[in-house]
């Protein structure tokens, strides 16, 4: 599919970059909100415009943020609505709640999607740009963000090529590429097979890359545009640095002037979390207990109990990633074993206090019972799954955890009475959950001596996923005992 962009006339271009010049007179007297409302005017007119428009914009909005700049409030929320607007609209809506909320993954996605129904080109590839850089940054790699960045970088980079501005096409090729990278980076892409998609879409950009062999003209240009764009990504990520760097300074600054304000406390946290340097960790850390101390406000020890996590976890991952290249080193054996069981003591630790402190939240304690499985205290984590049932929210994967604990119990019947009706309230069919129940139930059929409904729920895991875990193996046992 190819966008049809509407022309914007000359005349309206000169009067939106009226209105960014003056966005940017007003800024620069720290005025940022109104700046902010400039800009979004500018852009109202000319939405395309993405060096004069939507990358000063963004800008803004990070050194509004360094200054303890609020998030939009409800009244904002409710007055521009995302919903039930043209697309143009319901862009600069997210744009405008962006720009209060800087690191906000959603309100980037909202942009994406906005400028993608509008026909919008550039601010799609630039809003492309911002979302992929702010889903790096999530603890958690989402599947179905990194798929829309890749999806909708590959229709972009198809409108490029077809009107033949290689280049383009080609940044538009690479971003997917990335995004698949991140999601198998993070090793959650097995589902979707992000390697296999990932393989596609390489080769549609080497299909690009030698479409013109016998173009020179071509052929240098491609290579000026890929030398043009590796001098702007390292440009990129140094100023990238310089600036955060620099954002943290201002934060630390304001913080000294503003000791008890909650703002400035999580704008410099937020800040050093997002620089990610071990001794950005400790001085988040010293930051949240100092406020803590102070203020007697569980919160600021929660987060920093989150950011203790957030290193314990990392260095799981360390002494796993060195161990899949040297599997037979003992010493990194060593080191992984007692980093997991450092990360479980102390998240068994932090929730349990968690729930003392609130005892009625069913979130917490649904955190709090999957620590307890995954340290194999059953009979300690079937209580607290079976409160979070509650709350539908978690009802299927609590119940789904209840039942593998009786599972892990020898209680294969009552697995088997709570696995079916898991399943019977899950919504989706063949996701990673459902393979999960169905595993767990086929296995309770197994142990429990039901041959035939076992092999039913065997035969519909392959359906949906041939090689999941041993199962083929199993159904072919079963099969030939008949």
């Amino acid at each position: 599919m190819s966008y049809n962009p509407t022309e914007i006339p000359d005349d309206i271009k000169r009067v939106a970059e009226k209105f960014f010049e003056r966005g940017q007179t007003v800024a620069e007297t720290r005025n940022y909100d109104y700046a902010i409302e400039l800009y979004l005017q500018g852009l109202a007119k000319n939405p395309e415009d993405t060096k004069k428009g939507h990358q000063p914009l963004r800008e803004i909005a990070f050194k509004r943020m360094v200054l303890g700049g609020k998030k939009a409030g409800i009244i904002e929320t409710i007055k521009r609505s995302t919903g039930k607007k043209s697309p143009l609209e319901a862009m600069l809506n997210a744009e405008y709640f962006l720009a209060k909320d800087p690191l906000n993954v959603t309100y980037a996605e909202s942009i994406v999607k906005s400028a993608d129904k509008a026909e919008l080109p550039e601010s799609l590839r630039w809003s492309l740009g911002v979302l992929l850089e702010l889903a790096r940054q999530e603890k958690k790699a989402k599947v179905s963000r990194l798929l829309l960045i890749k999806n909708l970088s590959e229709k972009l980079g198809e409108h490029y090529e077809k009107n033949d501005q290689a280049d383009c096409a080609i940044e538009c090729y690479q971003r997917g590429l990335e995004a698949l990278e991140t999601g198998i980076e993070a090793g959650v892409g097995s589902d979707h097979d992000f390697v296999g998609i990932q393989r596609n879409l390489a080769g549609k950009l080497t299909i690009l890359r030698g479409k013109y062999d016998n173009s020179e003209n071509f052929r240098d240009s491609i290579q000026n545009a890929e030398k043009q764009k590796e001098y702007q990504d390292k440009s990129r990520i140094v100023k990238g640095k310089e600036l955060l760097s620099e954002m943290i300074d201002k934060a630390r600054a304001e913080l000294a002037q503003n000791p008890d304000v909650t703002g400035t406390i999580n704008n410099l946290v937020d800040l050093l979390m997002q620089r990610g340097r071990p001794e950005d960790a400790k001085e988040a850390i010293d930051v949240l207990e100092k406020a803590y101390k102070k203020s007697e406000q569980y919160s600021y020890k929660m987060r920093a109990d989150d950011v203790r996590i957030r290193h314990l976890t990392g260095k799981v991952r360390q002494y796993r990633d060195q161990l899949s290249k040297s599997p037979e080193d003992e010493e990194l054996k060593s080191k992984l074993k007692e980093a997991r069981i450092q990360l479980a003591k102390f998240e068994l630790d932090v929730f349990a206090e968690r729930i003392s402190q609130y005892p009625t939240d069913r979130k917490l304690k649904f955190e709090y019972a999957k620590r307890l499985f995954k340290v194999q205290k059953y009979d300690d984590a079937i209580p607290f799954f079976q409160e979070a049932s509650a709350d539908p929210r978690y009802s299927v994967r609590a119940k789904y955890h209840i039942g593998t604990c009786f599972y892990q119990k020898g209680w294969y019947q009552q697995a088997i009475d709570i696995l079916n009706e898991a399943i019977e309230n899950h919504e989706s069919s063949g996701d990673t959950t459902s393979k999960e129940m169905h595993y767990v139930l086929g296995r309770a059929y197994e142990d429990n001596g039901n041959k035939e409904e076992c092999i039913k729920i065997y035969s519909k895991l392959i359906q949906w996923d041939y090689n999941f875990r041993d199962v083929r193996k199993r159904l072919d046992t079963l099969q030939k005992k008949e």
